[in-house]
């Protein structure tokens, strides 16, 4: 599908299927490929929505601003709430998975008239992650605070050997193996990129600061 520009931002997408929209957010470090086993399963009954999020894929990478707020999950958001808009959906089912998650999570948080029914896979809120956090926890998701690390010390490590570094962190999950991801070298073109370690980065940043921020402003409001 030909990308969406949305105040100056590209957003990658593809649509099939016919039926009632479902977005899917894919997560750290993928891309909407994550979802091509799953994409045919859905779109007899779905029409099923999947893009790559802001910094990641084939959706724009812009130069971080210095808090990385537009790495912000409600950046982020607000990219693919104006992508379903202009595809012609005002209100759509939500399914995100870890990064894309955390998304669908501000997104439901921020315009909960225009989700439908919403699905969160392998995550906690984000500012509960943080104040939860133990040194199991800690070595787990080293990743968080070595990223969310000021630029360029993260950047110029992992530009060093990008396959590596996130490959080691797709293998540190769930016991997975390398040939269980079947977007693999879609990952790997995706991340290699100068732009796309420095977006990942951000996000990462942002999920520290400015994420837990919009979190904690959150706390205790109940969804209608």
């Amino acid at each position: 599908m030909p990308d969406i520009i949305l105040d100056g931002v590209n957003v990658a997408y593809d649509v099939a299927g016919s039926g009632p929209p479902v977005l899917l957010l894919h997560g750290f470090p993928e891309t909407r490929a994550m979802w091509d086993q799953v994409v045919p399963v859905l779109a007899g009954e779905f029409t099923v929505v999947t893009a790559d999020l802001r910094g990641y894929g084939a959706s724009a990478k812009p130069e971080p601003l210095e808090d990385a707020s537009n790495y912000s999950f409600r950046a982020m958001g607000g990219d693919l709430l104006g992508l379903m808009t202009a595809l012609g959906f005002e209100r759509f089912h939500l399914v995100g998975h870890d990064r894309g998650a955390r998304v669908a999570y501000r997104m439901v948080r921020d315009a909960t008239d225009r989700i439908s029914s919403l699905a969160l896979m392998d995550i906690v809120p984000t500012d509960y992650l943080v104040e939860t956090c133990d040194f199991a926890m800690a070595k787990s998701y080293f990743h968080w605070s070595f990223m969310a690390q000021p630029a360029p010390f993260p950047e110029r490590l992992i530009g060093g050997d990008p396959d590596y570094y996130f490959e080691t962190c797709l293998l540190g999950w769930g016991g997975a193996k390398l040939e269980d991801f079947q977007g693999l070298e879609a990952y790997r073109s995706a991340w290699r990129s100068r732009e796309a370690i420095a977006a990942m980065c951000a996000d990462y940043r942002a999920g520290v600061t400015i994420d837990v921020a919009h979190d904690r402003d959150d706390r205790g409001k109940v969804l209608d």
